[in-house]
């Protein structure tokens, strides 16, 4: 790790440590909101740093987490997506993503996906964790 990363991370956690935090069957939980500000159909970007931001989205009463982030040109994008039955599309190229599992159809690309839910009018996300992108993995 250089000392980007240690800077990276840092920023990382600060942004983390604003969120209050519990503990759901023993996992890590963060209050990202009130249920009220996830509109149905329509995207919101929760960010924590360049490379960890989050798409939520309220399909049919549902909430589903995704990064934010498209694996195909690394655009910060997806929470301006389309929604169609349980599936987001990309707005800048077209790739459709399972807002359940991630995955691309029709390819192996595939959007990270956090646990959500709400209690009693707050909306709890699995706590994000810091990762190396994908795309900075041969530099």
């Amino acid at each position: 790790m250089n000392s980007y990363d240690n800077e990276d991370i840092s920023e990382f956690e600060q942004s983390i440590a604003a969120y209050q935090k519990a503990v759901f069957q023993e996992k890590p939980y963060i209050q990202l909101c009130k249920s009220g500000d996830i509109f149905p159909q329509k995207g919101k970007n929760f960010y924590f740093d360049e490379d960890v931001q989050i798409a939520v989205f309220r399909d049919n009463q549902q909430l589903f987490a995704v990064s934010n982030i498209c694996p195909h040109q690394y655009a910060a994008v997806i929470c301006n997506g389309f929604l169609e039955e349980k599936t987001v599309t990309c707005p800048l190229h077209g790739w459709i993503y399972s807002l359940e599992s991630g995955k691309a159809l029709g390819s192996n690309a595939r959007l990270t996906t956090y646990h959500i839910f709400e209690d009693a009018g707050l909306v709890w996300l699995e706590q994000p964790k810091k990762t190396r992108p994908l795309w900075l993995e041969n530099f």
